[in-house]
């Protein structure tokens, strides 16, 4: 599956289109990117149909490169835009507040072509004395390369997802395979994975590993064995295969889910009751007898449980535990007193409360975002599209707004789209406070308030938002990027008191790239305040990032009474009235 690898060779064309200043071509190599980014099926499948030009933003010349590099594996165009600059520009612009054009000024300047040369010429003061730098400029960028560099080292889940997918579904439909699943940290889906850990049993385990290291998708193959074999994919994402028995695959599934602290907390449990519990299963390690399993002619004593998960965590007196709290974080004693939440389902969610259109730097018309949402069985659906003072290049003005308002008025009374399309903004909060034009507000069925640039004193210019500004919702509260922004340095608690008693709808955002408000804070402030999960989505096919803002509430323990989305549209209108 090429998705991310195409999808990564179109933000950067579009990135040294800019720094040549080509004007239009920039936003849409970014466009079709962020299209093909979200595709739900392998590109390879569009192209065989011969159906690239029908993803929304590629027309015949980004689709003739598409399929240059599928058949080729390599993009003349890109190459000869490289050979210009020389630089590894998707690793330095993932250095927050260094942009394509300021990568192009280092390259010449001072030679930097790859992270680590940035942080060395940080380090040696050599990036203060050029124009337009200064001391403050260089010191942001040391603060921000070492977050650049670990993002190097993990991807998104929201990038894994579908490799991992099409890969399970490869797996799990070839012969050679009984039971496959992705588990690890991927299952436990936490916001990043270094890797994918694949559990599989096989009657034929080294017929299986052939399968397996030999597939389209595999570039590298780093280890083979008769049950362990790790390989690299395209993507650059190494995933490991360990095939076991299948009367083990119950406890194996426990162990290679984790987490380390919440396995832990398990075999400490299973010691107390002179018990051992490890990836082959729960054992009774007292007397022997002829009961005993044995493993490499070594006694493990009287297996107990370990077929199922549900069957290890019985005989531990425990319901079983979704994957996504397994974090050590007081799941297992809800677990023994019966008290695990109901986790909210993606199935729960009856609307999208932040999409962007083309009205500002979406790419999908209001008709277009409207008729996705109702494939996806979205009842409602908020345009949010940027107010004026947001720091993008094309936001909203008043005329924009107003014909914004006439697509969505035909859209709904188009009886053959079964989705109500309300209007919003996403207003930014200045230190002067909402940065919208008051009669905008009056307009707008609801408000979503976002905080894009830092600010002094942020927390207070929230709060005073809050209080002053009719606000319904506040979009990625500490707006982080995770492999290249740390988060607002806000006080959450007084944050979060505000926004209860303003009745402001705290957002759980799905994109990848945020996944903000953090898990822990969301189980944190659960009881405080009322979320929503939005997407942000800014294509069609983001969408469908909604399974990824389902992901981080459960892990917040959220059942659907804390989310309002999971509402019908008048029960929502009626709470943001009140």
């Amino acid at each position: 599956m090429k998705n991310q690898e195409i999808a990564q060779l179109l933000y950067e064309i579009a990135d040294f289109l800019e720094i040549e200043d080509v004007e239009y071509k920039p936003r849409a190599y970014r466009t079709a990117a962020r299209n093909v980014e979200s595709l739900s099926e392998p590109v390879e499948d569009v192209y065989e149909r011969g159906e690239l030009e029908a993803i929304d933003g590629v027309g015949e010349s980004i689709a003739e490169k598409i399929a240059d590099y599928l058949e080729t594996g390599q993009l003349a165009y890109y190459e000869e835009l490289k050979a210009d600059l020389p630089i590894d520009i998707e690793a330095i612009t993932s250095v927050s507040g260094v942009g394509p054009k300021t990568a192009k000024k280092l390259y010449f300047e001072l030679g930097v072509t790859t992270l680590e040369d940035l942080e060395r010429a940080a380090d040696a003061g050599e990036i203060a004395p050029l124009e337009g730098f200064g001391e403050k400029s260089q010191q942001s960028i040391l603060d921000h390369v070492e977050r650049a560099k670990r993002g190097q080292e993990r991807m998104l889940l929201g990038r894994a997802i579908p490799i991992g997918r099409e890969l399970e579904t490869r797996l799990q439909s070839a012969d050679e395979f009984e039971r496959v699943d992705i588990v690890g940290s991927f299952r436990r889906r936490r916001p990043t994975v270094g890797d994918l850990d694949v559990l599989a049993t096989a009657p034929n385990p080294a017929a299986a590993t052939d399968v397996f290291c030999t597939h389209d998708d595999v570039t590298e193959v780093l280890a083979r064995g008769e049950t362990k074999s790790s390989v690299v994919v395209s993507g650059d994402l190494q995933v490991d295969l360990r095939i076991v028995d299948e009367r083990e695959y119950g406890a194996a599934l426990v162990y290679f889910t984790g987490s380390k602290d919440h396995n832990i907390a398990l075999r400490n449990r299973a010691i107390d009751r002179d018990w051992k519990l490890n990836e082959y299963g729960l054992f009774d390690v007292g007397d022997g007898d002829d009961r005993d399993d044995t493993r490499g002619g070594r006694r493990i004593g009287e297996r107990i449980a370990s077929e199922t998960e549900e069957a290890i965590y019985n005989a531990l007196e425990l319901d079983w535990i979704p994957p996504e709290l397994r974090e050590n974080t007081g799941e297992l004693d809800a677990s023994a007193a019966g008290e695990l939440p109901d986790l909210i389902e993606r199935s729960d969610i009856r609307g999208d409360l932040q999409v962007h259109t083309e009205y500002s730097d979406g790419s999908g018309t209001v008709r277009e975002m409207a008729e996705a949402a109702d494939e996806r069985d979205l009842e409602y659906v908020l345009l949010t599209d940027h107010g004026p003072h947001a720091p993008i290049p094309e936001t909203l003005d008043r005329e924009r707004f107003d014909r914004q308002r006439t697509d969505i008025d035909e859209v709904n009374a188009d009886d053959d789209i079964d989705v109500t399309v309300l209007q919003g903004i996403e207003a930014e909060i200045t230190a002067d406070g909402l940065e919208v034009p008051e009669d905008w507000c009056a307009d707008c069925d609801l408000i979503v308030a976002g905080l894009h640039g830092r600010l002094r004193d942020p927390t207070d210019r929230v709060i005073d938002a809050f209080r002053e500004s009719p606000i319904d919702m506040f979009a990625h509260p500490t707006n982080r990027l995770r492999t290249e922004r740390e988060p607002l340095d806000l006080d959450l608690d007084a944050v979060m008191e505000a926004a209860a008693a303003e009745r402001v709808a705290i957002e759980i955002n799905a994109q990848p790239e945020r996944l903000d408000l953090e898990w822990e804070s969301v189980k944190e402030y659960r009881e405080t305040v009322r979320y929503v999960v939005s997407t942000d989505a800014h294509t069609t096919g983001e969408l469908d990032t909604m399974d990824l803002g389902i992901s981080q509430a459960r892990r917040g323990w959220c059942e659907v009474d804390a989310v309002l989305n999971t509402r019908p549209l008048e029960e929502l209108q009626s709470y943001f009235a009140g």
